[in-house]
């Protein structure tokens, strides 16, 4: 197999991660819908036998207004005005489903603004709650580890750079290839062309 070198630049392909971006927020929309539709069949089912259900579905209601605000501003490229729409979310809904979805967003937002410190204080909080979605999981590992290799954080990129360790991951390969970097800039070449050897050619984000 012909051996293939990386560079720093091809691999962050903003473009591309733009669309793994993009492609997050959509998941988490959906994924949300669904949420909010057995929240409402569970709600619907309990107004018959106690007020308080009537209550919780409000707050529900309110959590889905609140995140469709976020997605909009996001979507019309106001960033920080999602950010704050969705920390707010996350601190009246705490504990909620929606609120642990707002942080994976929140995440993504702060890589994107270059607050790598908060994407991974963000990311962390998220993988926490141990989310059964391993697209979602894979998702903030890899970003968690670029923002990680931002801040030359060369153990963390490592370790969360190794959680994507699924091959069918959407996700792989980039965490694969990141990963050879980070071993190349700590001054172990021979790791990191192994990595390289066993990655398979594809396009990553």
């Amino acid at each position: 197999m012909p051996k293939i070198k990386y560079t720093t630049k091809e691999l962050k392909r903003p473009d591309k991660f733009r669309e793994f971006l993009a492609e997050s927020l959509e998941g988490l929309s959906e994924h949300f819908n669904k949420i909010l539709i057995g929240i409402g069949v569970i709600a619907v089912g309990l107004l018959a036998v106690c007020f308080v259900s009537s209550q919780q579905e409000e707050k529900d209601l309110l959590a889905n207004e609140q995140f469709r605000k976020a997605v909009q501003s996001y979507n019309s490229g106001e960033m920080e005005t999602s950010l704050s729409q969705l920390q707010t979310l996350h601190e009246e809904h705490s504990g909620t489903e929606v609120s642990i979805l707002a942080l994976y967003q929140m995440g993504m937002i702060n890589y994107q603004l270059g607050n790598f410190e908060e994407a991974i204080k963000h990311l962390d909080l998220f993988l926490d709650d141990d989310p059964e979605d391993g697209i979602f999981r894979d998702g903030a590992n890899l970003v968690i580890g670029l923002s990680a290799f931002e801040l030359e954080k060369w153990d963390k990129s490592i370790e969360y750079f190794s959680e994507v360790n699924r091959s069918e991951s959407p996700y792989y390969v980039q965490a694969r290839r990141q990963l050879s970097l980070v071993y190349e800039k700590i001054g172990e070449p021979e790791k990191a062309e192994k990595i390289r050897s066993e990655t398979p050619n594809e396009a990553g984000l």
